[in-house]
């Protein structure tokens, strides 16, 4: 299969409130691109990840923002599977913002060409930043627990980005302490970090003592509200 600028390639699409993140709790109106460049072990959307992996509607450009002029929702979310396989500069439509939740390896601005797994190839053209810096873009680099690796030409281009905020997912303090890490080493504040919990269970993301280290080390909780009121059910 070949993907190209104004094919787009959508898992689901539903409406629900934003989860995580510096814009939690919002209602918005969600678009899942299928295909991702990544195969993280933990991943709660495998179905995503390929041609095979899951079902998935081809749309175009009018198609996407005909859908996303008549939808209720203020907000936008661009995700996956990795949304910035796709040009999403054609999709922003007056009057609605648009966030974009990636895995931190795709540059938007630069041509791309990349052959999956399953020998799926996906070409766009570079996206315009003018438009997208005026997108939320949640980046979500990988940790050790991913088995991926990092993207560090990637991160740079992030790092000097001033529309973005950084999102991670913890299970334990090593992974607290390899953020701490990560963030001295490619000098980001702080402040644009958000961290949530691991897990699909009401369990799994209360965890008062990981949270106060969370706190001491002056970042930002982010609970996975949609795992607190729904588990791992699929369209919320």
């Amino acid at each position: 299969m070949t993907i190209t600028d104004n094919t787009y390639c959508v898992s689901e699409i539903f409406e629900s409130i934003q989860g995580e993140g510096n814009f939690a709790g919002v209602c918005s109106l969600f678009i899942r691109f299928h295909f991702c460049n990544l195969t993280c072990n933990w991943c709660d959307t495998k179905y995503t990840w390929l041609e095979k992996s899951g079902t998935f509607q081809i749309y175009s450009a009018e198609e996407l923002k005909n859908i996303i002029k008549g939808c209720k929702p203020y907000h936008i979310i661009f995700t996956g599977g990795e949304p910035a396989l796709y040009r999403l500069d054609k999709l922003a439509v007056e009057g609605k913002k648009n966030h974009v939740e990636t895995n931190a390896t795709i540059i938007p601005t630069s041509k791309i060409l990349i052959e999956l797994d399953d020998k799926t190839t996906i070409g766009r053209n570079p996206m315009d930043e003018k438009i997208i810096s005026s997108f939320n873009w949640v980046v979500s680099p990988k940790l050790n627990n991913s088995k991926q690796k990092i993207n560090e030409e990637a991160m740079n281009y992030w790092t000097r980005q001033k529309f973005c905020i950084y999102k991670f997912i913890i299970k334990s303090l090593d992974d607290l302490n390899e953020i701490e890490q990560f963030i001295y080493k490619f000098g980001i504040s702080d402040q644009k970090v958000y961290i949530g919990i691991e897990g699909i269970t009401l369990q799994s993301q209360l965890n008062p003592d990981l949270v106060k280290d969370i706190i001491r080390r002056g970042y930002n909780f982010s609970p996975r509200l949609q795992v607190l009121l729904w588990g791992n059910e699929r369209g919320k």
